[in-house]
C-alpha cells in the first residue's frame, strides 16, 4: 500500500514523566503552536490514508508484522533560492539533503501515531522501518508512505 500525503510534516516531541506532588505525571513536550502543527499533519495523514483504503470496518493490517518506508518532503529555506534574474533557481551552495530539524524519528512518530487504528491496529506491528527526508518541489511538501506486510 502506498499513501501520498500533501501537507507540512510535523514532528512529535518526546514527553517525559515528572514527580509533581509525589505523583508521577506525564508532561507533553512542545508548544501549543507545535501541537496545532501535529494535529494538522495528523489530519492530512489520516485523510490520505482513508482515501487509499476507503471506508472499512477495521484497519487492513491487524496482527501482522509490517515494513514501513517513509520519505518526508520538506520545504527548502528561502535562502536556497536565487534572487533577481536567478529567482526560482537553486543557488550553487544549496544542499542536496535536509540535514536540519525536524528529526526523522520524530516525524515518523507523529505519522505512525496518525495511522494507528486506520491502517494498522498498533504501531508496535512495525518491525522494519526506513525513514528519510528530501527537499520538496515547491507546493509538494508531505510524505510518501509505503506499507507492506512481511
Amino acid at each position: 500500500m502506498i499513501i501520498e500525503v500533501l501537507g507540512v510534516p510535523a514532528p512529535k516531541g518526546s514527553g517525559r514523566a515528572m514527580l509533581i506532588g509525589g505523583r508521577a505525571r506525564f508532561i507533553a513536550s512542545g508548544s501549543s503552536v507545535n501541537a496545532r502543527r501535529i494535529k494538522s499533519w495528523a489530519t492530512c495523514v489520516r485523510e490520505s490514508a482513508l482515501a487509499v483504503i476507503g471506508n472499512v470496518e477495521a484497519p487492513p493490517f491487524v496482527g501482522v508484522p509490517l515494513r514501513v518506508t517513509i520519505v518526508f518532503r520538506v520545504a527548502r529555506p528561502a535562502g536556497h533560492w536565487g534572487k533577481g534574474k536567478n529567482a526560482g533557481k537553486l543557488t550553487p551552495s544549496a544542499p542536496i539533503y535536509p540535514t536540519t530539524k525536524p528529526d526523522v524519528d520524530k516525524l515518523a512518530r507523529s505519522t505512525f501515531d496518525a495511522l494507528t487504528a486506520i491502517v494498522w491496529d498498533d504501531d508496535s506491528r512495525i518491525v522494519a522501518a526506513r525513514v528519510g527526508k528530501a527537499y520538496a518541489a515547491p507546493g509538494r511538501e508531505g510524505a510518501t508512505i509505503t506499507i507492506e506486510a512481511m
